[in-house]
């Protein structure tokens, strides 16, 4: 039982939803492993770590897109050329649309002005090219009233035989419209229940990082920081790729746990249900993708043995929902705490401490918005400190350098903020940034 492994391959079924034909088994993997499969009779806490796996050498032919592209043109993308870079990103962009996709454009400031509605492409390549050139900056920012209307052009063409996507950019803060980000988020998350994803590019210092995270967490999509409009381009191009080797849209993980068995946390992802029952929302799925996400478990006294988790994982189309594979992950319970110790896995325990420190990294950002720097200091340098004192950090091998990896992370965040002291917006949003990506595996 020492790495107490599940695996499913139940390929077809999630090709089915998304549309696509299924790969080969060997190209994908679903995988789960706890850092010890033994607790003490007394109960404790267990690191349960999900993770999927996709690769394929050989790519096949990308599905059509059904692509709507919201742009910030209030006033202040007029600062530092960030329209014209933008712009010139939104030129490659077309370039590499298909006569068979789909795409419209939503450019918002004050007003919310609809460019080019949802359509085929076709021949039209130069006229999108010449309505994007007319766009200039101007306004307030409704950023709300643009999601929205990207949100109903994508609604048009919504089935399975499109990758539905709506991207939405913006270098300001949302201050016309709706601007709560509560309510916000519940229309990504309602839109991503309809398959349509959505992803978020934040550019330069002056946006709500913590809103544009936040809808592309409830929109199943990707979430982008870019200090300079100057690397527009390749982070289209970036997300262009990824939404043209969408594998299975809209993907949730549901598990029933065991008896008296809680779910603490799943570190850096959104979940929901009750004691029993929890739902962990992945978002999209893609070709070459590697996600990886710790569900920190308390598991009560017992003895004998004991099911953690039970579920499967459940793809949603625009119009059905389709689950595929089986998970039964258990432990054992052990009076001997020195027997607990001989089965913990040093790999496991390691990533599981890792995973642990990225939410405390998120705890020091969340300090640096209430403006108190000298705590988000402190709460990182405690974090070091958990990590030197994982039973993992003199581990020989991949555990003990995962430890010093992510010690060498923490120490470069707690320079960022020192470095920083005129205007901590760019230390937050990029140790957030970076936090974001490893905890998403992107």
């Amino acid at each position: 039982m020492k790495n107490a492994a599940f695996m499913f391959l139940a390929i077809a079924a999630v090709a089915q939803a998304a549309g696509f034909a299924p790969p080969p088994k060997e190209k994908l993997r679903f995988e789960g492993h706890v850092s010890c499969p033994a607790v003490s009779t007394s109960g404790g806490r267990v690191y349960l770590r999900l993770s999927i796996a996709a690769h394929d050498r050989q790519r096949p032919e990308r599905h059509p897109v059904n692509l709507c592209v919201v742009l910030d043109r209030s006033g202040s993308m007029s600062e530092e050329s960030k329209m014209q870079y933008a712009k010139s990103a939104l030129y490659a962009l077309i370039d590499q649309l298909r006569s068979d996709d789909i795409f419209s454009l939503v450019i918002y400031d004050d007003v919310v002005d609809v460019v080019r509605p949802a359509c085929r492409v076709g021949g039209e390549k130069e006229q999108i090219r010449g309505l994007v050139n007319e766009i200039s900056p101007r306004g307030w920012t409704n950023l709300g009233g643009g999601m929205q209307e990207g949100f109903r052009q994508a609604e048009k063409n919504t089935g399975r035989e499109y990758v539905n996507r709506v991207i939405l950019l913006s270098d300001g803060l949302a201050n016309q419209g709706i601007t709560d980000p509560l309510r916000l988020q519940a229309i990504a998350r309602r839109e991503r229940d309809h398959a349509i994803s959505l992803s978020t590019i934040g550019v330069g210092l002056d946006y709500n990082e913590n809103l544009m995270v936040g809808l592309s967490e409830h929109g199943g999509g990707n979430y982008y920081f870019l200090e300079s409009s100057r690397n527009l381009a390749s982070i289209l191009r970036k997300e262009f790729d990824r939404i043209s080797n969408v594998m299975a849209q809209n993907v949730t993980i549901e598990l029933e746990l065991g008896h008296g068995v809680r779910l603490l946390d799943a570190i850096g992802y959104e979940h929901r249900g009750d004691r029993e029952n929890v739902e962990i929302p992945v978002g999209d799925l893609y070709v070459d993708d590697n996600r990886e996400i710790v569900l920190e478990l308390d598991v009560p006294p017992g003895s004998g043995s004991l099911t953690l988790a039970r579920g499967a994982i459940v793809a949603h189309g625009a119009s059905e929902r389709n689950s595929f594979g089986a998970v039964d992950s258990r432990i054992v319970y052990e009076a001997d705490a020195a027997a607990v110790e001989r089965q913990r896995d040093m790999d496991e325990q390691a990533k599981a401490d890792v995973a642990i420190s990225t939410r405390n990294v998120l705890k020091a950002m969340e300090s640096l918005d209430k403006g108190d720097k000298d705590e988000a200091s402190r709460t990182l340098a405690g974090a070091g400190d958990a990590l030197m004192n994982s039973p993992a950090a003199a581990a020989p091998g991949a555990a003990g350098s995962a430890i010093r990896g992510q010690l060498e992370r923490i120490r470069a965040y707690t320079d960022t903020l020192r470095a920083d002291v005129q205007d901590g917006r760019r230390a937050k949003k990029a140790i957030q940034y970076e936090n974001y990506q490893q905890q998403k595996s992107k």
